[in-house]
């Protein structure tokens, strides 16, 4: 089972993986406004199509993104070298959620064209 952290901690962990220095520049990243990821971070909403996009993007880890445990597999990050359980069904649903989350965008980019 994964502890999720709170979001301001996620949000930070997303800044470092893709090496951005504010969280102004991860809304930009994302092509959002300020406000919807300080929202989050005031309310505690986790960003969960947020951490997999980058999850995707930049090849960091679910489980250190939404938790902080584990490697990152991201160079130049620390890591934290904390046990994690995570149950295969948890893993299944976050598996599909990446997939929908990649059908969509190449979905998105076809209609572009």
């Amino acid at each position: 089972m994964v502890n999720f952290d709170n979001c301001k901690k996620v949000v930070n962990r997303m800044v470092q993986a893709y090496k951005l220095k504010t969280v102004k520049a991860l809304c930009a990243h994302f092509d959002v406004g300020s406000s919807v990821i300080t929202n989050r971070i005031l309310r505690n909403s986790f960003p969960a199509e947020y951490v997999i996009q980058c999850s995707l993007e930049t090849g960091a880890v679910l489980q250190w993104l939404c938790s902080g445990e584990r490697d990152s597999k991201i160079a130049g990050i620390d890591k934290e070298n904390k046990s994690i359980e995570l149950s295969s069904e948890d893993l299944e649903k976050l598996e599909r959620i990446a997939a929908l989350k990649m059908t969509a965008r190449l979905l998105m980019m076809s209609i572009s064209y």
